[in-house]
């Protein structure tokens, strides 16, 4: 997406950020998820960190996203998540936590597997970059959506998924 254009993603080194939105929707679409049917959903999740992590305006979105863009905006709106404290603040977990909660209760089955995917996601390179205590911290976190798996498409693919990474942290390093 053109907020993530010649920006590295945090703590990655020189990775670039759209690799994790690309790595969101690759995910998304080994679910089963396709652009004919699931154009909303794929498109949130190409979005999910843009108004998190850009200054991409809203009515950029909208434009971007064509007759899509109310359902598409709505939904990375729902996935953001600004917890006005920086990252180490006391309250910060504590207001993750919450917000987790907040999207497992309210999100549409629409929107809810991008926020899975991007937990799964984020989960693995915490794995990959060797910090497994951080890892299942975040993976734990995101239990009350996992919870809600068996209302979305394509639920045992997930599950699966969810499964295999719940495995992966619990064998030795």
């Amino acid at each position: 997406m053109i907020a993530h254009n010649g920006v590295n993603r945090d703590g990655s080194g020189n990775v670039p950020y759209i690799v994790h939105p690309h790595a969101v929707v690759s995910m998304l679409k080994s679910w089963g998820y396709t652009e004919s049917d699931d154009a909303v959903t794929l498109a949130v999740a190409w979005g999910h960190d843009v108004l998190e992590d850009t200054d991409m305006p809203e009515s950029e979105i909208l434009r971007v996203c064509g007759e899509f863009g109310p359902r598409v905006l709505d939904g990375i709106r729902q996935l953001t998540f600004r917890p006005g404290v920086p990252l180490g603040h006391p309250d910060y977990g504590r207001l993750k936590a919450e917000y987790i909660r907040k999207v497992a209760e309210t999100a549409p089955v629409e929107i809810l597997p991008v926020k899975i995917a991007d937990r799964l996601c984020n989960t693995l390179d915490f794995r990959k970059d060797g910090d497994l205590e951080h890892a299942r911290a975040y993976f734990g976190y995101g239990q009350p959506l996992f919870e809600r798996i068996g209302e979305l498409k394509y639920a045992a693919r997930i599950k699966d998924d969810v499964t295999a990474v719940a495995r992966d942290l619990l064998s030795p390093s």
